[in-house]
């Protein structure tokens, strides 16, 4: 039976998810099995899937603002390579 994630580990999921990391990494560092992580990221009742996503979404907010203003000022690329960024993490999900 897998064991519950301490608030410790909960806050590095989510700190880890806010910088855009894959799953796969994130259970690395976390020491964990990473299909058990993935199934947990998946199980929307769960503690690790509130971290997780609340970090990513926390960082999408961000970059959104910010594709916003570089929008405006007429930058494509960098809005770009940051939806590469996105689409990774969420491909390995």
């Amino acid at each position: 039976m897998p064991m519950p994630y301490s608030p410790e580990q909960l806050e590095k999921i989510k700190e880890l998810a806010s910088q855009l990391m894959r799953p796969d990494h994130i259970a690395l560092l976390l020491e964990v099995d990473p299909e058990e992580f993935k199934r947990k990221i998946k199980h929307k009742g769960s503690d690790v899937y509130r971290a997780y996503e609340t970090g990513k979404a926390e960082t999408i907010l961000e970059l959104r603002k910010q594709e916003i203003k570089l929008a405006k000022l007429g930058s494509p690329l960098a809005v770009d390579m940051v939806h590469r960024f996105i689409v990774d993490q969420e491909e390995n999900e």
